[in-house]
């Protein structure tokens, strides 16, 4: 009887320690999984990371490549969008450059807009501009004034200025009033306003910059009858480590690099600049 109760305690005992031992044992299985996937996933992410900064490194070739089909870059060009593949490290990472030549993007108080129309726009052409997307930019006081600037060559260079109110009002000081040159349109993609403006038609445009006052507003730019030189390129990085951890990031970069906007004012003065 005692030889028994002893057996049937010393099996509890082992079963007791056999679980803990199991519990312990898949305890450290999971974080030493954990710890695995955080590396590999680190490993991942870096080389999609390394992808696009090698790719912004040369981004002016690869948007010539887009813009005459070519592979200067390295990469494999259809239509707007070029396909890179970039080795960082033992990692191998798959990005893709995508050009937009319709130019989309939130422009913050203090900030410009600025569209590329150096190439394929002739003088007389018409831009189409959109603004204030939804209804969380059209607050009740009315949706962000605009004001539009075109640079154009001629001898010497010069600009025209357009500035468009969103809403008049009683809290709202614009001088400056809208141009007649600004014709209305039908907006599109719940844009709360929208005009169609006629580049000067002497000179070659260079570059249109939009400025927006009283709050931050969304932008669409693109032409009418004819398509815009590209704009903005959507780049995407994807990197996969051994065990099938797969990262990816995602940037947007415009065509031409953002010139702050005292440029407007300062780079046209007749008189010196003084600090």
């Amino acid at each position: 009887m005692k030889s028994g109760q002893i057996l049937i305690l010393v099996l509890l005992i082992v079963v007791v320690a056999l679980a803990v031992g199991l519990s312990v044992a898949s305890r450290n299985i999971v974080n030493l999984r954990t710890s695995t996937q955080t590396k590999e996933s680190q490993r991942a992410f870096g080389a999609a990371e390394g992808g696009v900064e090698d790719v912004l490194s040369k981004l002016s070739t690869i948007s010539n490549d887009i813009k005459l089909g070519t592979s200067a870059s390295g990469c494999t060009v259809v239509g707007d969008t070029a396909s890179c593949n970039v080795p960082v490290s033992d990692i191998n990472a798959a990005v893709k450059v995508k050009g937009s030549k319709v130019y989309e993007s939130k422009v913050e108080l203090g900030e410009v807009g600025q569209i590329d129309l150096s190439s394929g726009v002739s003088a007389g052409a018409q831009i189409q501009v959109e603004w204030a997307k939804g209804s969380a930019e059209n607050p009740a006081d009315g949706p962000a004034s605009v004001e539009m600037t075109e640079v154009f060559v001629t001898a010497p260079y010069s600009q025209l200025r357009w500035f468009i109110q969103g809403k008049a009002g009683p809290n709202r000081d614009e001088t400056l009033g809208s141009s007649p040159a600004v014709s209305t349109c039908t907006s599109t993609s719940g844009y709360q306003k929208c005009v169609v403006i006629t580049l000067n038609a002497v000179g070659a445009p260079v570059m249109l910059r939009i400025k927006p006052y009283w709050i931050s507003t969304t932008v669409k730019v693109s032409g009418v009858g004819f398509d815009l030189p590209v704009q903005t390129y959507d780049i995407s990085s994807s990197a996969s480590s051994s065990v099938g951890v797969t990262r990816a990031v995602q940037v947007k970069r415009t065509a031409l690099p953002m010139m702050p906007a005292v440029f407007d004012y300062a780079m046209f003065s007749e008189d010196n600049i003084l600090k």
